[in-house]
């Protein structure tokens, strides 16, 4: 096996193994009983009303964006047994990463690549719902792949399904690294990749479909 920084191989992915119940996010709250069975909306709905997070608000979206954050990498990114220490390695090895990246490939029906950078980069060319990739692991239900880009962003810009930038940028980023800027029309986007001169302004849950210039 390879092991560069940025070209490791693994062999095709495999059933997955998932992390016990106890190790979800949803399970760290007091007066909270966790359904690993539910879909994550349907279960961050019901932790919400239980911690009288009000939809719309600030905290609702910052925590929701916490829970997309954490729920991602748990399942996709698991973290490795413990250490002698009994702490965890505050990150993740490039062959997590990459291990990672390839699963969620595979969800869409992606060809197997060589780098993490190649399966980010397909990734952001494949109109998904981030929480699809969830509810994939949780429910085992399919993901999605749209093929209207406009009514793709129309769905995404819903005020329901803004997301903290701040809190996406934690946990290595695997967050963001599926992240879409949807405030620029498409060629500017495409000025954007090339510049990278212009500021984010909206950031929305969902993986985007970058233009073809």
């Amino acid at each position: 096996m390879t092991t560069s920084r940025d070209n490791l191989t693994l062999p095709p992915s495999s059933s997955q193994v998932l992390p016990p119940a106890s190790q979800s996010h949803f399970a760290t709250f007091d007066n909270f009983t966790p359904d690993a069975s539910a879909s994550f909306d349907h279960e961050f709905a019901r932790l919400a009303s239980s911690q009288e997070w009000l939809p719309g608000s600030q905290q609702y979206t910052r925590e929701r964006t916490i829970a997309m954050r954490e729920e991602l990498a748990l399942l996709y990114f698991p973290p490795t047994p413990l250490a002698i220490n009994n702490k965890r390695p505050k990150r993740l090895t490039e062959e997590q990463k990459l291990k990672g990246y390839q699963d969620l490939c595979h969800k869409v029906g992606l060809p197997l690549g060589d780098s993490i950078k190649e399966y980010k980069k397909n990734l952001k060319s494949t109109l998904v719902n981030i929480i699809d990739f969830i509810n994939a692991r949780r429910t085992h239900s399919a993901v999605m792949v749209w093929q209207d880009f406009n009514a793709f962003r129309n769905y995404t810009l819903q005020d329901k399904h803004q997301i903290n930038k701040e809190e996406a940028k934690k946990g290595e980023g695997l967050l963001t690294s599926l992240l879409q800027n949807f405030g620029l029309g498409r060629q500017q986007k495409g000025r954007q990749r090339k510049s990278n001169a212009v500021a984010h302004k909206v950031i929305t849950g969902r993986v985007g479909r970058k233009s073809q210039q």
